[in-house]
């Protein structure tokens, strides 16, 4: 079985599992939000949704045909030995390899043992035991033979999670599944059937507000269609970053003067400054010093631009030559704006 490990970073969530300490399966909770919570639900969505399950609400329970097609097909009968569990789910569930298979159900039979632990009887253990196949069969197929890939499936959970639903996403996290519970009201519920966070691990790092009344999958979906409208209009955002004054052996104006070369050479940024002055070292050569300065940055070609006691407001000529309509949103507006 797949061992959990923390995180050090949400980044590590996208990682193959051949680059991950121990090889590692992830299984986190969020019960607050921040920019970089949204921004990792966001891309987990777009993951869980290409290579995985998203689950809105509930995982809807098996109904009356779903118990006939499974009685049908693999009987009634249950005993809690893996060689019973091995042989069914091969029946089951065909599309899984040995060691695939053998994860699953050496998880389940985990979950089953800690079950018995908890008082549960036999009896309710066959009644898990039936939920879980047909959990496994009509929710999970299309991942049961990824478990354990290079490239883990990803499970994305919204909603109140029950105790049965919790135990099945145990048993995919101990057999290869990444897991992400999306916990918009709290983890207050969660707690009450995992009082030791012992299964999975409660995500705080920066997080700090709750999630916004309308911060649902629904707005998730819509808010991902949106940036893929605004690519399609502008491009790709550009890849490279600011460094910013980091690269500045002392905090001086005429570190500015450090030619871009000199700065770094990571392809990954541009370096770039952003100084503010307040008094001078000299009054007497001050206004000498900015003289020089000016001019080597004008001998070295920059553009340059000098703002003398604030930008000054727009005449009604420069207004005059911007062409503008009316606007249903603001890609709209950005797309008008660019023409200009």
């Amino acid at each position: 079985m797949f061992r959990h490990e923390r995180i050090e970073n949400l980044n590590e969530y996208f990682l193959p599992l051949s680059k991950r300490k121990m090889k590692s399966i992830f299984f986190y909770r969020f019960a607050n939000n921040s920019v970089e919570v949204t921004t990792f639900i966001k891309q987990y969505y777009e993951a869980a949704r290409r290579k995985g399950v998203i689950i809105d609400g509930k995982i809807p329970n098996p109904d009356t045909k779903n118990l006939e097609y499974f009685g049908e097909m693999m009987g009634t009968d249950f005993q809690m030995e893996k060689g019973f569990l091995s042989a069914k789910m091969k029946k089951w569930l065909p599309r899984m390899t040995d060691a695939q298979r053998e994860n699953v159900i050496a998880a389940m039979y985990s979950t089953f043992e800690d079950m018995l632990r908890n008082g549960k009887n036999e009896n309710m253990i066959r009644n898990a035991y039936i939920k879980y196949m047909c959990w496994l069969y009509y929710k999970f197929e299309r991942i049961v033979h990824q478990l354990g890939n290079e490239e883990p499936p990803k499970i994305l959970y919204d909603g109140t999670i029950s105790n049965y639903e919790l135990q099945l996403l145990i048993v995919l996290s101990r057999a290869g599944a990444d897991i992400v519970l999306l916990e918009r009201n709290g983890d207050t519920n969660y707690m009450q059937l995992d009082r030791k966070s012992e299964h999975s691990y409660l995500y705080d790092k920066g997080a700090i507000e709750s999630f916004p009344q309308q911060f649902n999958l629904k707005w998730i979906q819509n808010e991902i269609v949106k940036e893929m409208n605004r690519q399609r209009i502008y491009g790709t955002l550009p890849s490279v970053k600011n460094c910013t004054n980091a690269w500045m052996k002392k905090p001086e104006l005429n570190e500015v003067l450090t030619g871009v070369r000199a700065r770094g050479a990571d392809q990954n940024f541009f370096y770039n400054s952003f100084i503010v002055q307040y008094g001078v070292e000299e009054k007497l050569t001050y206004s000498n010093d900015l003289f020089t300065f000016y001019k080597a940055i004008k001998n070295e070609q920059r553009r340059t631009v000098i703002v003398n006691n604030g930008i000054q407001p727009p005449t009604p000529e420069e207004i005059a030559e911007i062409k503008r309509n009316n606007y249903a949103n603001a890609d709209q507006l950005l797309i008008d704006l660019s023409k200009n």
